[in-house]
């Protein structure tokens, strides 16, 4: 919730769908419960990782989305506004 761009509802979405967190041992297992690793495509000596499984709850992995989108969103609009500002100061 500390996160800019994830509200409230998001992060609540996200404990509810976790609701006993002792039964993962591993962060890679939550990820894997949501369906957020890629399904990987192995035959012989090829090893090509594929789009996400997309198995688990479908309303966990669009919020999820949705917040890490917002995040991306704001920090890619500050870093322009930096860019512009230092560009357009002359330097002493």
């Amino acid at each position: 919730m500390t996160v800019p761009g994830v509200a409230p509802i998001a992060a609540l979405t996200f404990k509810a769908a976790i609701d006993d967190p002792n039964r993962f041992k591993k962060s890679r297992t939550v990820v894997a419960h949501f369906g957020l690793t890629p399904r990987r495509y192995q035959s012989g000596e090829h090893d090509n990782p594929g789009r996400i499984s997309k198995a688990g709850d479908r309303d966990v992995r669009a919020t999820l989305y949705a917040a890490a989108n917002a995040m991306l969103m704001r920090t890619m609009a500050g870093s322009h506004r930096r860019r512009k500002t230092s560009l357009t100061q002359t330097p002493n």
